[in-house]
């Protein structure tokens, strides 16, 4: 079943209640290049995605673009994404928008962007053959955007409209989960961890351990969605959405999880896989990490950031498993499930020795 009971996917899609079968992807696809009058001049090349369909294509009209199709969640954070990618100051490296839009397919919404494609590579991708002089190079470029997008203060319509969710009406799991890759206020996170725990192989145990948790991180709560305490942060900051030019130029992509917040939240994915790398014995995140606090070290003074990416990383956490609860067992899942992500918080037991540095690791 899905987050919020429906009938799990089929070859040709998830099916609702009502008999209707979600559209396919190449239906998605087709639906889109007719709303957007896009004619490819060969066949578009599909890049993986962890929420979106994405492709790379040479349109007649537009040349060489990505089109990115919102089909799941709250579809409404494309147009969110695109408002902000038109609106930000220069000194933040982003993809030009040449062209978003709402259309329809078999009645479910979809929403898309076309941005100009960039010359590069992910920063995830180019990583590991960098120099350490390149590598600092580029964490200095991605501090600089960082500090600009943090401080920049958006006119008021738009950071109305960053922080409207008109998807969370219903109040469902799916709707929770579709808002915001972070639950928060912590009132989200809580309903999720309450949902997980009676899922079949939920724990209710953990899920309360993880409810009294998230209470008491967030006790004070950290402020999000109000423009008269913060600006914008990108949302999702991890390798694979800074993209990496020949020249050595950095830009931000993917900013559809944007948001008002804290600049602290910033942190919440790089944290998590900082951890993954520390428990696997890699250095890649916690290295990262490192060079990001040298050049953006007031980042990692904020008042509270050791609770804070605590109950960042416990809340995304919590989401993760109502995206994917356990189908068996504790210690029958993979070593990467989120739930033993959860375990060790709650238990104390993260982040992994090395995984962060010492500003974001509190005492417990």
């Amino acid at each position: 079943m899905s987050a919020s009971g429906t009938t799990p996917a089929s070859p040709d899609g998830p099916l609702y209640p009502d008999g209707m079968t979600f559209p396919t992807m190449p239906e998605r696809l087709k639906h889109v290049c007719s709303a957007a009058a896009l004619v490819p001049r060969t066949a578009p090349h599909r890049i993986e995605s962890q929420s979106n369909d994405t492709w790379v294509l040479d349109d007649a009209r537009l040349g060489s673009v990505v089109l990115r199709i919102c089909w799941r969640g709250d579809v409404s954070r494309m147009g969110r994404e695109t408002a902000v990618l038109e609106r930000l100051p220069d000194t933040v490296r982003r993809p030009v928008v040449v062209g978003h839009g709402d259309t329809t397919a078999h009645g479910h919404p979809l929403s898309y962007s076309l941005t100009r494609r960039l010359t590069g590579q992910p920063l995830e991708d180019a990583w590991p053959a960098l120099s350490t002089a390149e590598r600092r190079s580029a964490i200095r470029r991605t501090a600089s955007m960082l500090r600009a997008l943090h401080r920049w203060v958006p006119p008021a319509e738009l950071a109305d409209g960053v922080c409207a969710r008109p998807g969370l009406a219903a109040g469902t799991a799916d709707d929770l989960v579709g808002a915001d890759i972070a639950p928060l206020p912590v009132a989200r996170a809580v309903a999720l961890a309450e949902h997980v725990a009676r899922t079949p192989y939920g724990d209710a145990g953990l899920m309360s351990a993880a409810v009294q948790l998230l209470r008491a991180l967030g006790d004070p709560e950290p402020a999000v969605d109000d423009p008269g305490r913060h600006g914008l942060i990108h949302g999702d900051l991890n390798l694979s959405n800074l993209w990496w030019a020949p020249d050595g130029t950095v830009s931000l992509m993917d900013f559809e999880w944007t948001r008002i917040a804290p600049p602290s939240l910033e942190l919440m994915r790089m944290c998590e896989y900082a951890d993954d790398d520390a428990v696997n014995g890699a250095d890649t995140y916690p290295s990262v990490l490192r060079l990001l606090e040298t050049e953006y070290p007031e980042l990692f003074r904020a008042e509270d950031i050791a609770r804070h990416v605590r109950l960042y990383v416990l809340a995304y956490s919590v989401r993760a498993l109502a995206i994917a609860p356990p189908d068996g067992p504790a210690d029958s899942l993979p070593s990467g499930h989120a739930v033993h992500r959860v375990r060790r918080i709650v238990d104390g037991r993260w982040p992994a020795p090395g995984a962060l540095p010492d500003s974001l690791v509190a005492a417990v």
